[in-house]
């Protein structure tokens, strides 16, 4: 992963093995890269099931992949467990 600054806003390049973003309520949103395109998990707080999608860079969409479960919330999020 590189983190670089433009325009005061921190830019991370090379995110292949994602990153979470938690809110203090503990609302998750995991990202991370596939070649020339984005994943997006979101986990809501207290639940165990996930929702993946995937961001298509050519159509500018959104598409729902799948849906699942893990067993320890926010160790097994399938975008940071590779």
């Amino acid at each position: 992963m590189k983190i670089e600054m433009r325009k005061g806003q921190q830019v991370y390049k090379e995110v292949y093995s994602g990153i979470l973003l938690e809110t203090k309520e503990g609302n998750q949103l995991g990202i991370c890269m596939r070649d020339d395109t984005f994943e997006i998990n979101v986990i809501p707080k207290d639940k165990v099931e996930y929702k993946w999608f995937r961001v298509d860079m050519q159509k500018v969409t959104i598409e729902h992949m799948k849906e699942g479960t893990f067993n320890n919330l926010g160790e097994d999020n399938p975008c940071t467990s590779g």
